[in-house]
């Protein structure tokens, strides 16, 4: 399907509102690790303030966050062992940057210079390669980004930047 909707770039535009971001990050984490039945523990810190709310379509954040934490839950499981996934938020001024962590092995190095093209994976059987690219996407499409921060031994983190729409 995702391969398919990547295809046909038929993505509406965004249907923007207000939403809680502590909500709508804990349901897609849920989501991501139900998804798995990772046969290992996987903690989940849900860091977001409660007030936080961030202006975007629900459908589209909802999916370029579960994009993210499948990876991470990914990444844990590959690993083995416990795991922990972090999520956190803050608001500056007219732009809300959510933040995802995991301490799984980390990315590659080779990998990292085209994460967020089209088809690139790290080769887990089942994946795409399109998380990344279609996350990107999204949150272009809302006038944000998103970056890896950090990648190594003590686990990832990416950020994503959006801002509050322009009211004409």
């Amino acid at each position: 399907t995702n391969t398919l909707r990547y295809g046909r770039a038929d993505e509406h535009p965004p249907q923007r509102r207000l939403l809680v971001a502590r909500d709508l990050a804990g349901e897609a984490a849920d989501a991501a690790i139900e998804a798995r039945i990772a046969p290992i523990p996987i903690a989940l810190d849900n860091a977001i303030a409660p007030g936080i709310e961030i202006d975007a379509d629900p459908e589209q954040l909802y999916r370029l966050v579960l994009n993210l934490l499948r990876n991470a839950v990914e990444a844990l499981v590959a690993r083995g062992g416990e795991g922990r996934i972090a999520l956190d938020a803050s608001r500056q001024g007219g732009r809300v940057t959510l933040t995802i962590t995991d301490d799984g092995p980390g990315i590659p190095e080779t990998l990292q210079e085209k994460l967020f093209q089209p088809f690139a994976t790290a080769a887990r059987s089942g994946g795409s390669g399109l998380g990344l690219a279609i996350a990107r996407d999204l949150t272009r499409a809302h006038g944000g980004d998103i970056a890896l921060v950090r990648s190594g031994a003590g686990g990832t983190a990416f950020r994503v930047e959006i801002p509050d729409r322009e009211i004409m």
